[in-house]
């Protein structure tokens, strides 16, 4: 599910439930419109490793349920989605704010369909890049910047994130995120969500999106809950956006594009 395209982005990131644990595992349900007659439904997974404080390693695995409107009949299709292998590793300088570093290196496999719309067909290279800071206990901003190494360059994308506690273990986010470049339709998304931190790491995270342009899902909500779903790194995979953006509204830019990719299959 990896896009070709660069990421530029500045968070702002509740530290509610900082605690990480060696191993870490998270589902997120969430449901996609991509279109007037184009919907998605997106069963998502991921598991962490932790072999040292500073390197995480995570899984991404999906199902994906297609359904498009056609002339009255609706036609559905499922299967698996893409698969991102992530090894993010981060640093914290003991300086004002407590600078935070953090690098990524992504790799997705092609296990989806890409025929079907479940996938981009091909295996492809990206690497994430990040910097954040903590002016208070509660309060974090990060920025960082991705691209896919593989195949032909696409758009840039910027992208705005940003989270509080509001009450204790509750925190509110938003995001807006916004792609740049030479094509004639680029994503346009601003989202939100509130996360709940249950037990240690554990977390209820609720979080929806909302499109602008053609190239981006109108509509994304989802639910997602586990331990992976907190921390300050400014390059997690699991951070709000990038989970709406990249597990969910994927769709947008697997095998159709824009919603006009199949629907079904056979």
């Amino acid at each position: 599910m990896m896009r070709r395209m660069m990421v530029v982005a500045v968070s702002l990131i509740g530290t509610v439930g900082e605690a990480q644990t060696p191993v870490g595992a998270g589902v997120t349900v969430g449901v996609v419109q991509l279109s007037a007659a184009r919907t998605e439904q997106v069963v998502t997974g991921v598991l962490q490793l932790r072999p040292r404080p500073w390197l995480a390693l995570s899984a991404i695995p999906s199902v994906i349920r297609l359904s498009h409107d056609t002339s009255g009949a609706t036609v559905a299709s499922g299967g698996l989605g893409d698969l991102p292998l992530v090894a993010g590793a981060t640093a914290t300088l003991p300086a004002p704010w407590t600078p935070t570093l953090g690098g990524a290196l992504i790799v997705s496999l092609p296990t989806g369909d890409a025929a079907c719309g479940f996938g981009s067909g091909e295996a492809t290279l990206g690497i994430d890049a990040g910097l954040g800071v903590a002016p208070t206990a509660s309060l974090r901003f990060s920025a960082d910047a991705s691209r896919s190494l593989s195949g032909l360059a696409g758009p840039s994308f910027l992208r705005l994130e940003g989270a509080a506690d509001v009450a204790p273990r509750w925190t509110l986010g938003v995001g807006v995120g916004a792609e740049v470049g030479t094509g004639d339709s680029l994503a346009r998304t601003v989202g939100g969500g509130i996360t709940r931190a249950l037990a240690g790491a554990m977390a209820l995270t609720v979080n929806a999106s909302h499109g602008f342009t053609a190239a981006s899902p109108r509509w994304v909500v989802s639910l997602g809950l586990g331990t992976v779903y907190t921390g300050i790194s400014p390059v997690a995979p699991t951070s709000p956006l990038r989970r709406l953006q990249g597990s969910f509204a994927g769709g947008v830019g697997r095998g159709g594009g824009h919603g006009n990719g199949k629907a079904a299959c056979g």
